[in-house]
């Protein structure tokens, strides 16, 4: 039996606490219907990081371990309702205070998750550096900026990377869950246990959500001008020297700077906002898929197909078809 440890620690969110739990007790009903008289597959507990045995977050409670099991097997760290700079810092401080535990959990054997936010508390422990990950969507830029030596990868809903599992924004929480089920158990269990649940497998990709509005904004001003101004002028053709002489900045300066702040070229990103606004139009107009292109910016209607599918891994027709708000 496998024992899977979900990590508490403060604001963590109480859905994804509970949602591990369930998954993995779904997984448990899942096998003995398959193998009746079957030991169940997964053993959850709780653990919470700073030593108390009872966790209280709004009307709900978890009782819980005050340490992490010597025999744990799987460590799972959920997201939190963290989302601002002052929050998410203190997460990362509170994670790289206890580097060593982790780094003892991962020369066990043990194999570490996390989900949404909380893939930035471990990436605080440094597990992460040089490893493959993903992470919430709507705060990449951030994480990028905090964390560069990781290898992020946010168009995946879920990443692994050696003992090391990553998942994406919200609920791909669910997805981490099966991802585990799927390196223990084979893909055909976990692709099963998906059909039970009603939810997408472990290789749903998170690209067709990914967006340039980013929760947590950067402090260079200017390049916020910039960036209002490739905004406001998507549909425009607009030429990299021509938007450094209005911002009074060399093209060198101002890609240094932009991509500092955002770890985009400004053409880069303006690419990602034209997707974005293709992607308004899918959703919430019948605007002919010949006539988006102009719409955002583009002449050519196979080179934006090209674009379109490279930013959301669907076409522009599979992609009205999966969003379009009926």
């Amino acid at each position: 039996m496998t024992k899977v440890t979900i990590l508490l620690y403060p604001n963590v969110s109480a859905a994804q606490i509970s949602g591990f739990i369930d998954l993995f007790r779904f997984a448990n009903d899942l096998w003995q219907y398959q193998h009746p008289g079957a030991v169940p597959l997964y053993q959850t507990e709780l653990a919470d990081l700073s030593g108390q045995t009872l966790y209280q977050t709004g009307c709900q409670s978890f009782q819980c371990k005050s340490d992490i099991a010597a025999d744990t097997d799987v460590l799972l760290i959920p997201g939190s309702y963290a989302h601002e700079p002052s929050s998410l810092a203190q997460i990362i401080e509170l994670f790289a205070n206890h580097k060593q535990k982790f780094q003892r959990l991962k020369q066990q054997g043990v194999l570490l998750g996390a989900s949404c936010n909380g893939t930035f508390a471990l990436a605080a422990t440094g597990l992460l550096d040089q490893h493959a990950a993903t992470t919430c969507w709507f705060l990449v830029d951030f994480f990028k900026r905090t964390f560069p030596q990781v290898l992020l990868t946010p168009e995946q809903a879920v990443v692994q990377s050696s003992q090391l599992c990553t998942a994406g924004a919200t609920t791909s929480y669910i997805q981490l869950g099966l991802l585990i089920v799927q390196i223990q158990q084979g893909s055909v269990f976990s692709q099963q246990l998906a059909k039970l649940m009603v939810t997408e497998s472990a290789t749903v990709q998170q690209a067709p959500y990914l967006s340039v509005q980013q929760l947590v904004p950067h402090q260079d001003q200017q390049i916020s001008d910039v960036q209002h101004y490739l905004r406001q002028h998507y549909a425009d053709e607009l030429i990299l020297s021509e938007i450094a002489d209005r911002f009074a900045m060399s093209e060198r300066t101002l890609i240094r700077r932009f991509k500092q702040a955002t770890g985009d070229t400004p053409m880069a990103w303006l690419q990602k906002v034209r997707v974005d606004k293709a992607k308004q139009l899918l959703e919430t107009t019948l605007l002919p898929i010949d006539d988006l292109p102009q719409a955002v910016g583009y002449a050519d209607l196979s080179s934006f197909r090209k674009l379109f599918q490279h930013y959301t891994t669907l076409s522009p027709k599979v992609y009205r078809e999966r969003f379009y708000l009926r």
